[in-house]
């Protein structure tokens, strides 16, 4: 009876192997196309799609509620999401809203916009604030003349408190340009836009710009001052 049930298990170990090797084989892995300045930015193909996701990532002395303002800042848009030409509210709250983005693209390729969906959430243990991008499928604004409206776009950014007392910031995405987009343009885009947009909330961090924002539904790590 003993050795039934352990060539049984055997058997089922067997099965489950040979059945998980193809769902690690789904994920791509991350392959890194840029390190500079502290800054690092990885890509990987995507499934269905000829666009890959990137993501990038760095580290600033900032709070959370310091880059929360400026991720949600109109008035920061030009200064730092890379080729932003437009940032603007439609509905909602702070932690959950609707939002228009617009971004610029090199002629003679159209500008890109989309209606987003933006909301926050914060790990309770390790106070890990996620920033959730989505495409909505709205009319709320209409694409302006000549500008493309493009039909995917989901990412997200997110702000670890790290034991250094510094923060790490993950920005990923992934879109469909729509129309037609010279593959220079979009290989640009997949290093370009995190990069040069991880780079300017670096300097507006370090300019002290939103350094006292707070947010009532943020809780900020307990800053440890060492014994004299």
């Amino acid at each position: 009876m003993i050795q039934k049930q352990t060539v049984f298990k055997f058997l089922l170990g067997c099965f489950l192997f040979v059945h998980f090797i193809p769902l690690l084989a789904q994920t791509p892995e991350w392959s890194e196309s840029k390190r500079k300045k502290g800054i690092q930015v990885l890509t990987r193909p995507v499934a269905g799609s000829n666009i890959e996701e990137f993501l990038g990532k760095t580290e600033v002395d900032a709070s959370i509620s310091q880059v929360i303002a400026l991720l949600v800042d109109p008035q920061s848009c030009k200064n730092l999401y890379h080729q932003c030409k437009e940032l603007t509210v439609l509905s909602g709250s702070e932690k959950k809203s609707s939002v228009y983005l617009r971004n610029g693209a090199p002629w003679p390729v159209n500008d890109r916009d989309v209606i987003m969906d933006r909301s926050f959430d914060q790990n309770d243990k390790s106070l890990t604030t996620t920033m959730r991008m989505k495409r909505l499928d709205s009319n709320a604004k209409s694409a302006p003349s000549g500008v493309t409206r493009m039909p995917a776009f989901e990412g997200y950014w997110k702000l670890t408190p790290l034991a250094n007392g510094k923060l790490k910031i993950e920005y990923q995405a992934h879109f469909e340009p729509g129309g037609s987009v010279p593959q220079s343009v979009i290989n640009l885009v997949l290093t370009d836009t995190p990069y040069e947009t991880l780079l300017n909330l670096r300097s507006l961090v370090e300019q002290g710009k939103h350094k006292e924002a707070k947010y009532d539904w943020i809780k900020e790590p307990t800053v440890t001052n060492p014994s004299n």
